[in-house]
């Protein structure tokens, strides 16, 4: 055998990353976390919302780097091309080296690179949807899934967890020392989430940039999350055949059985939320993913 088809077989063993991108609060931890279950490899090391800690660190590494931020991701269309050979050349090195370990666990002694898996796997993080202009030139072929959900909802939840989290906030005497020596600290996360009008202009950044990924990655699925509420066996089947994943029926029905298809359309018991509705869903967007007549 040749070294180019020796090259080429051994490429063709090789896996390529499922992708999961979307708006924040849209179902994304929920379906990673079936994929999982079903098989799906995403990192041994994983942050609260099951996304994998060596690749949402080095996700907010491009975003530092952008000064950009979850809730401010439009800085990274201000690429330069230093910038950005510097990025793509770490991530290479990232994928080969020590760094590799908090994602493959032990499977870090068998493979070199995470490049060079070949059983499904992936990562989620909703800042995927912008940093995959980086990722792809370490992964050329990408499987991407894309789920979004009503912006409503989205929106609503989003702000609901984080002024949660803000009000936790008490005064130690650790918090007042940095005070005094003006070391700063992220009080507020997203402070752009202060209306359901302005984390609609979120919301419809992460989605547009997210469907423009179909026209480029050959690839790619999208899944509306209340679809996947209301069909959730045909739509999980789906996933998984498209992550490669070699399952039974009886085990994706074990997968849905907890779904909770109430959390679709929340927004419509709400009559502030509805009200704000009524102003939104003539966008645009809205038209276009058939959230305008509900």
């Amino acid at each position: 055998m040749c070294l180019i088809t020796l090259f080429l077989s051994l490429k063709l063993m090789y896996q390529s990353p499922v992708i999961i991108v979307g708006m924040h609060r849209s179902g994304t931890t929920m379906i990673t976390k079936m994929l999982e279950n079903l098989g799906l490899f995403v990192g041994v090391e994983k942050e609260i919302n099951n996304e994998a800690l060596f690749f949402w660190k080095i996700n907010n590494w491009i975003f530092d780097l952008h000064t950009a931020t979850p809730e401010k991701p439009y800085n990274l269309r201000y690429k330069n091309p230093t910038c950005e050979k510097v990025i793509i050349e770490s991530l290479e090195h990232f994928v080969q080296s020590n760094k590799r370990k908090q994602y493959l666990g032990k499977h870090a002694s068998k493979y070199a690179s995470i490049k060079t898996l070949d059983f499904p796997y992936g990562w989620k993080d909703p800042k995927n949807s912008f940093t995959i202009d980086f990722w792809k030139h370490i992964f050329p072929n990408p499987k991407v899934i894309h789920i979004y959900r009503n912006p409503i909802d989205s929106v609503s939840s989003y702000i609901e967890r984080d002024l949660a989290l803000k009000n936790k906030f008490e005064w130690n005497w650790k918090k007042k020392l940095k005070r005094d020596l003006l070391i700063s600290k992220n009080f507020h996360q997203n402070f752009r989430l202060t209306s359901i009008e302005e984390g609609y202009d979120l919301w419809h950044e992460y989605v547009t940039k997210a469907l423009s990924l179909k026209e480029e990655f050959v690839d790619y699925i999208e899944i509306k999350y209340e679809d996947f509420l209301e069909n959730p066996f045909e739509n999980l089947q789906k996933l998984a055949q498209f992550s490669n994943l070699n399952v039974s029926d009886n085990e994706i029905k074990n997968e849905i059985q907890h779904i909770k298809k109430d959390r679709s359309y929340a927004f419509l018991n709400n009559k502030a939320y509805y009200d704000i509705y009524q102003t939104l869903k003539d966008k645009p967007l809205m038209k276009q993913l058939g959230y305008d007549n509900l």
